[in-house]
């Protein structure tokens, strides 16, 4: 009993309704239809707003960059080569050498 149940279950999934993508396609297109798409001049507005926020972004990560590039440079200027290679050393024996991976 249990089996001819299974078997049933199998039997009708197998069966696929007839014009079923073609259903799907004319849902998809009346449901297209149902969407409220906006002018070209709010497109435009939306599209002027993201590429001003988008060059803000730019800049403010431009001047960090400059900033801690400077400071970078400011920190090697302060550091002779002999000290940079002491110190390298020194976190290398300490370490390990685990630095190195």
């Amino acid at each position: 009993m249990a089996d001819e149940k299974v078997k049933e279950k199998k039997d009708k999934k197998k069966k696929k309704e007839p014009g079923k993508a073609r259903r799907w396609f004319k849902d998809f297109f009346s449901e297209l239809k149902k969407v409220t798409w906006p002018s070209f001049g709010n497109v435009l507005k939306q599209t002027g707003i993201v590429l001003l926020v988008t060059i803000i972004f730019l800049l403010v990560m431009m001047a960090f960059d400059a900033v801690l590039g400077l400071f970078h440079s400011w920190l090697i200027s302060r550091v002779s080569p002999d000290e940079a290679a002491a110190a390298v050393m020194s976190m290398l024996r300490a370490s390990g050498g685990g630095l190195l991976w």
